[in-house]
């Protein structure tokens, strides 16, 4: 009878994530962080203080998201990477990750309400929030993307796939052949991120299998961008004053 009891506690197994789960372990998650929003539901109590807020767990940060991959993927944050076709002479990347079939370059984009709607052929889309039309961010990025092909040394020829990722909180109705891992330019949300890089690998691997970077090639193109990489906090500041209104 007893055992019959305790049985009643032991939880049941969880279904693997079929993708995370051939990827490898992942690092154990720390607890999110959470923040304070406006209630939308409106409160019984007739105070105006806290009965107004409730606390949210925050999103992951996209460097978080990435650093949720396999061991083999190297990650690498904010570069600064001298760019001669640049208004400032510098592009600055948000995310670069070294993967053993290529190279994906990334453009966060912190929209957090509307439809957008684009071609991947028009210069411009709009956003069905916003009055002011927005320079096709594809068009733009490669721009980037052209800038770290620029530092790979003898590693120019490897593929470099282009993405450009925006919150869950808008919504994308953009050119739908850039929303499969088929294209080498993609526009996904945030929360697709690591998901796609590793579907996109298991595309390239099953469509080029000769095109596998060993890990000591990995830590070559890492230890190149990482050279070309500017930290200096003044050039890094005229960057951005060169640089607003462009993103």
């Amino acid at each position: 009878m007893f055992k019959k009891i305790l049985s009643l506690f032991k939880t049941q197994p969880e279904l693997a994530n079929p993708i995370t789960a051939s990827a490898g372990a992942m690092p154990a998650a720390s607890p999110a962080p959470a923040r304070l929003v406006r209630s939308r539901r409106k409160s019984k109590s007739k105070s105006k203080h806290e009965s107004d807020w409730i606390r949210e767990p925050e999103e992951p940060s996209t460097a978080d998201r990435l650093y949720s991959l396999p061991g083999q993927y190297k990650v690498l944050n904010d570069l600064l990477v001298p760019n001669p076709k640049s208004r400032s002479g510098y592009s600055q990347i948000d995310h670069v990750v070294i993967g053993p079939r290529g190279i994906f370059v990334i453009e966060t984009r912190n929209l957090t309400t509307g439809e957008i709607r684009g071609g991947r052929r028009e210069a411009n889309w709009t956003v069905s929030t916003s009055r002011i039309k927005m320079y096709n961010p594809l068009m733009q990025h490669r721009g980037h993307v052209e800038a770290v092909h620029a530092h790979l040394g003898d590693y120019k020829r490897m593929r470099l796939i282009s993405m450009v990722t925006f919150t869950n909180r808008c919504r994308i109705s953009v050119d739908p052949a850039v929303r499969y891992v088929n294209s080498d330019e993609l526009v996904i949300y945030d929360h697709e991120l690591v998901e796609t890089i590793l579907r996109k690998t298991e595309k390239l691997e099953a469509d080029v299998p000769e095109t596998l970077y060993k890990e000591q090639d990995i830590q070559a193109i890492y230890s190149l961008l990482s050279a070309a990489n500017c930290t200096e906090p003044q050039t890094r500041a005229e960057h951005i004053e060169k640089a607003k209104g462009i993103k």
